[in-house]
C-alpha cells in the first residue's frame, strides 16, 4: 500500500511542530492540511436531486481558496460551460461570453459544490464526525457547516490513510440535495510558481486517480476509488 500524500506530510510537519504528546484531534488536523493547500485541479461526479428530477454532471474544477474555476465535462450538451466562483458570486463563461449569475447558494448552483466543500473541509465549523468504513477503506467523516448559510451541511468521507476525499454530500434543511463521487485530486503550484512544500516535486504535483496512477509517474498516495455506488450513511 502507497505511502500518504501531500496532505499526510503536510500533517507530519503540523504534528512536529505542535509537539506531538498532546491528545491529537483528527479533524483539527485534516483542517489545517486543507487550509495550508493553495491551488489543486478536482474533478468529480456530482448527482444532483431535484424535486422532480435527478441529474448527474461531471464537473473540473481548477481550484485556489479565493477564486475557482469550474468547467462541465458532462453531459455532452452541456460540456464547456465554466464558471467562476468567487467570494460569493458566480460568473457563467461558454465560448468567450460571460455572463454574471450573482449570488448562489448551494441548493441552487451545482457549479459551486467542490469549491464549497474545499470551503468546508479548510474552515468549516465541525458538527459531526466520526470514523467510517466506506468500500473497505477506514474514513474520517466530516459534516461541517459555512458561516451565513444556515441548514446547510458539507459533507465528507476523507480517507484516513491519505486525507484524501472520497465521497460527500450536501444537504440543506436536512435533505440530501447533492452527491459527490470524487475521480481526481491533484494538488499543484498555484499561477506563478513559487517555492514547492516539502514532498513534493519540482512541478508541485501530487495526483490521486481512481488507477492510482500519479502526475508525471510519481507515487503520490493511494488511489481514490470513488464509484460509490451505495449510500455510506467520512
Amino acid at each position: 500500500m502507497r505511502k500518504a500524500t501531500l496532505f499526510a506530510l503536510m500533517l507530519t510537519l503540523l504534528l512536529t511542530a505542535c509537539g506531538g504528546e498532546e491528545e491529537r484531534d483528527p479533524a483539527s488536523e485534516l483542517q489545517a492540511a486543507y487550509a495550508g493547500l493553495a491551488a489543486a485541479t478536482l474533478e468529480a461526479d456530482i448527482t444532483c436531486h431535484y424535486d422532480d428530477e435527478t441529474r448527474t454532471y461531471t464537473m473540473l474544477c481548477d481550484y485556489t481558496p479565493g477564486s475557482s474555476t469550474v468547467t462541465v465535462l458532462a453531459p455532452e450538451d452541456l460540456a464547456g460551460i465554466s464558471a467562476t466562483v468567487a467570494e460569493g458570486e458566480l460568473t457563467l463563461s461558454y465560448e468567450d461570453v460571460s455572463l454574471d449569475a450573482g449570488s448562489y447558494s448551494a441548493a441552487i448552483s451545482p457549479v459551486a459544490a467542490l469549491p464549497k466543500l474545499m470551503e468546508a473541509a479548510a474552515a468549516g465549523y465541525v458538527s459531526q464526525q466520526s470514523v467510517e468504513e466506506l468500500e473497505e477503506r477506514s474514513c474520517l467523516r466530516l459534516s461541517c457547516d459555512l458561516d451565513g448559510e444556515e441548514g446547510d451541511l458539507y459533507t465528507t468521507w476523507f480517507d484516513q490513510e491519505t486525507l484524501l476525499p472520497l465521497y460527500s454530500e450536501i444537504s440543506v434543511d436536512g435533505v440530501v440535495v447533492y452527491q459527490v463521487a470524487w475521480s481526481r485530486f491533484e494538488v499543484r503550484e498555484p499561477q506563478g510558481g513559487g517555492k514547492a512544500q516539502d514532498g513534493q516535486d519540482a512541478a508541485g504535483d501530487q495526483t490521486a486517480r481512481e488507477d492510482g496512477s500519479s502526475a508525471g509517474g510519481e507515487t503520490a498516495g493511494e488511489e481514490t476509488e470513488t464509484e460509490n455506488e451505495a449510500d455510506p450513511a467520512a
